[in-house]
């Protein structure tokens, strides 16, 4: 699995300042890194009406791509989000997924937090919070000081980084956890019917499959 972790705070808490920090220092480690960012703003790359990809999500198409010779841009209405998921689908090429906001989720999460921020820390409310970046130092949490982004970067080096699962299992965006033996027999049952496959290239690195469920029927 693909590690998610999302930096969460007050507005005006220097949470993006820190996390490009993190993302920089990750990179110059040789991860390659993806980043999702949460906004409550809508339309910020707006589909405008009367353009083409307007028309076609006009026309009923579930989701409409626009590719350029350097970036893919998406439309595509979403319902609960499941970061897990997302970086599953979107980022299988990257090493780690780093976040900013989404502090309901239950991905592991750092809050970033000053003294001078008149709002409560807000990490008793949260869940799966593994750490508080701050100036000052709080209680019942483990501490990183805002001034040493590279302490924070080797920890999650250290806790995250290296144990990326050998099969990751999806049903209906719902990651399923599994257990060694299974990873293993699963693995040798795939990798047995498809290695002589004509057109399967044996230097490849990564296989990908999407199996449709039917539902049961009865009677």
């Amino acid at each position: 699995m693909i590690p998610v972790i999302s930096f969460v705070g007050h507005r005006n808490s220097g949470k993006t300042t820190f996390a490009t920090q993190v993302v920089r220092i990750l990179k110059e480690k040789g991860y390659k890194v993806a980043v999702l960012k949460s906004t409550k703003h809508k339309n910020i790359l707006k589909d405008t009406e009367g353009k083409d990809s307007f028309k076609y999500r006009q026309s009923g198409a579930l989701a409409v791509g626009i590719v350029t010779p350097e970036e893919l841009i998406l439309f595509k209405d979403i319902g609960k989000i499941n970061l897990q998921h997302l970086a599953f689908l979107l980022f299988s090429d990257c090493d780690i997924v780093i976040c900013e906001g989404f502090k309901r989720s239950d991905v592991p999460k750092f809050e970033v937090f000053r003294k001078g921020i008149q709002e409560s820390p807000l990490y008793p409310e949260l869940s799966n919070v593994i750490g508080v970046i701050s100036d000052t130092e709080l209680p019942d949490v483990k501490n990183f000081s805002i001034k040493e982004p590279e302490k924070v970067a080797d920890f999650i080096e250290k806790e995250f980084l290296g144990k990326k699962e050998e099969i990751e299992l999806f049903v209906d965006g719902k990651k399923i956890p599994l257990k060694p033996f299974v990873m293993a027999a699963l693995k040798g049952v795939v990798l047995g019917f498809i290695k002589n496959l004509k057109g399967v290239d044996r230097r490849s690195s990564k296989v990908e499959i999407r199996l449709p469920l039917e539902e049961n029927s009865e009677g």
